[in-house]
């Protein structure tokens, strides 16, 4: 098989011609990492398969070199193959052509591929590729297959829509709730009919959007970061302001619902979103609970009252300041929950260094008590820094050197010959190979 390097297909304007060329830096080094990682894949995809890979060819990216009747035109002894990559508004399409020996067929597999799944894909698709020019079918036919596994497979069409039901049936009865409350009665007889009655009301428009929308599983946890936090954050401010009466405060834990979902809404329009920025998005408004109270505490001096101003601004802004974010990063769940554990490690172990602070024999002062909630705040950051670095993707080189050097002798057909008439015959000889 002649593997050719992986290239990039361009379109300079929508709907434009395609431009075929390699990987430069103006494309961005994760970009040209990416094409190096597919490379490699490929190549290992084509030993697995039980190929030789021809590399007495010379690689060439040329666009003329790389033209469909190019490719087909040089598929006489071997296997021709041509990966590309098609930037496309955040996610890659790739697609990979080949041409059989001695065969005028272009087969094409195109597949659009998240980047940390490149590799498996590329090995995934470079198999039907292959076994289709071989005539093979992609299954055994020996081999029993299950009933479930004749069907056609789809992608599973709004994949959160139980945890988008879920948080519109809270945020329904709720609001349901707040009603009942923001009217003065206090009467059970129309409390749980209000919280009923919101509730399915809640339940039944995330099934209308469900249906009319492909709701993702990330779309759906975003949604949801965008009506709890900023709940949160509206009654913790109307509880520090001492609004009266007490039930018009659920009517500030209905605003800030409101602004929330309409941001996050907003946001949706735009581009999807994908788990890693919905689990950012959580968790923003988690530690700025957190950070605001420590800086209300830290400014008043004092450990024995609820904050729960800072608490609220801390809860709005964290929100909203990890939401814009998530929009704009692409990260997975599981590295933002490790990064929240460092910093939730950082913030015990900031508080457990300073506690000998709080207990000393003349009592609490301000100044002590500051120290201690800024050893905390302190030890949140750090914590949460060093879980970022930590964490942080590191790219394997893609010619690693051998752990040692050998050479070893071999024997046998080592290529062919044509003659004038046509007809080739075997050229033996001896050589030397190895690794150093």
């Amino acid at each position: 098989m002649v593997l050719l390097p992986t290239v990039l297909s361009i379109r300079e304007t929508p709907g434009g011609p395609q431009l075929l060329r390699a990987p430069e830096p103006r494309d961005g080094h994760e970009l040209e990492r990416i094409a190096h990682r597919l490379d490699s894949s490929l190549r290992e995809a084509v030993q697995d398969l039980g190929l030789t890979l021809d590399v007495s060819e010379r690689p060439s990216t040329a666009p003329h070199e790389l033209s469909e009747d190019a490719l087909v035109e040089r598929a006489q002894k071997s296997w021709v193959v041509s990966p590309r990559l098609e930037p496309q508004d955040g996610a890659l399409r790739l697609r990979i052509l080949a041409v059989a020996p001695g065969s005028k067929v272009l087969l094409v597999r195109a597949q659009e591929v998240e980047p940390r799944e490149i590799e498996l894909r590329a090995m995934v698709m470079m198999r039907d590729v292959v076994q289709t020019g071989r005539g093979a079918p992609t299954r055994e036919h020996g081999l029993p297959q299950p009933r479930e596994e004749q069907g056609v497979a789809e992608r599973a069409r709004s994949a959160g829509r139980a945890v988008l039901a879920l948080n519109s049936a809270v945020l329904g009865g709720y609001i349901g709730y707040s009603i009942q409350r923001a009217s003065g009665s206090d009467d059970p007889r129309l409390t749980y009919p209000l919280i009923a009655l919101g509730t399915g009301i809640g339940l039944g428009a995330s099934m209308i959007v469900a249906d009319e929308w492909d709701v993702g599983l990330g779309d759906a946890w975003y949604l949801s970061a965008g009506m709890i936090w900023p709940t949160a954050a509206g009654l913790l401010l109307a509880h520090s302001y001492d609004v009266e009466p007490e039930s018009d405060r659920h009517v500030y834990g209905l605003v800030g619902a409101a602004i929330g979902l309409s941001l996050a809404t907003a946001a949706l329009t735009f581009e999807g979103m994908g788990e890693g920025g919905a689990t950012l998005a959580h968790s923003g408004g988690a530690f700025g609970l957190l950070l605001g109270g420590v800086a209300q505490l830290a400014y008043e001096g004092r450990t024995d009252i609820t904050p729960t101003r800072g608490m609220g601004y801390g809860t709005g802004i964290g929100v909203l300041t990890a939401g814009l974010l998530a929009t704009q990063v692409r990260t997975s769940p599981s590295r933002v929950l490790l990064v929240d554990l460092g910093a939730s490690l950082g913030a015990l172990t900031g508080a457990a260094a300073a506690s000998p602070l709080l207990f000393v024999e003349e009592g609490e002062s301000e100044g002590r008590s500051r120290a201690w909630l800024s050893s905390i705040a302190a030890g949140t950051i750090a914590g949460g820094v060093l879980a970022f670095w930590l964490t942080r993707p590191v790219e394997r080189p893609q010619n690693p050197r051998p752990a040692s050097s050998f050479v070893l002798p071999f024997a046998g057909v080592i290529g062919e010959s044509t003659g004038p008439n046509g007809r080739t015959a075997p050229l033996v000889g001896l050589g030397l190979r190895g690794g150093f």
